[in-house]
């Protein structure tokens, strides 16, 4: 009965995963701890410094809803289609930005609910994905966000290397991620709706073919 036991222990430890073997480990090495509190603090940095930039265009958005509102009225209609052309514009850089702010918050909630090397396991690849995204979409509109955002996924590299080094685990950024996907489909669609429930309509402005309907009608 004994050896019966025995060998079905054996076995259930044969088929654990090498994920579930890491997750039953202890929390992670206090210098994986260290590294991850780094992040953390680059994160919130990088964070804040979007939320700057946000607050700067939408002022910027303000002024130009009022100078496009203003030329309407007047029927400047050539100097209207052009606030106007210049505020569809920052709208859609407000958005992009919001959307990589909402997406760098969602990733460090996620590493800061990691309590063991099992958690950081799971966690890493896709968190790691999503900030390379975000930093490749910052590129054109926000060149210094793109670029100390090097630094997060830097860090984050270097704990993919040390996790697979401690586990044995094959962990690649490469892997194509659901998780990491769904994170950034999460962020623009929450951007999309604030920004949609905060932000009037420009009068007078068909936005899709970037020409004011006083315009097209006097054709």
């Amino acid at each position: 009965m004994s050896s019966g036991f025995e060998n079905r222990w054996q076995r259930d430890l044969n088929n654990e995963s090498a994920i579930q073997r890491v997750k039953s480990s202890l929390a992670p090495p206090r210098e994986l701890r260290r590294k991850l509190i780094e992040t953390d603090r680059s994160l919130q940095s990088q964070i804040s410094k979007l939320d700057k930039s946000i607050a700067q265009m939408s002022q910027k958005e303000k002024a130009l809803f009022a100078k496009t509102t203003n030329a309407f009225q007047k029927h400047e209609t050539a100097q209207a289609n052009a606030y106007a052309n210049e505020l569809t514009e920052v709208r859609k850089a407000i958005k992009l930005v919001s959307s990589a702010k909402l997406a760098l918050e969602s990733v460090q909630g996620r590493l800061k609910t990691i309590t063991d090397l099992g958690d950081l396991a799971l966690t890493i690849a896709p968190v790691g994905n999503v900030v390379r995204a975000v930093r490749k979409t910052l590129q054109t509109v926000m060149p210094s966000a793109h670029t100390s955002l090097d630094e997060v996924s830097s860090s984050l590299d270097g704990l993919t290397q040390e996790i697979g080094s401690i586990s044995g685990l094959n962990m690649s950024f490469e892997t194509t991620s659901e998780e990491s996907e769904k994170i950034l489909a999460e962020a623009s669609a929450i951007a999309e709706s604030k920004i949609s429930s905060k932000l009037p309509s420009i009068p007078g402005f068909d936005t899709s073919s970037g020409s004011s309907s006083e315009e097209d009608t006097s054709l």
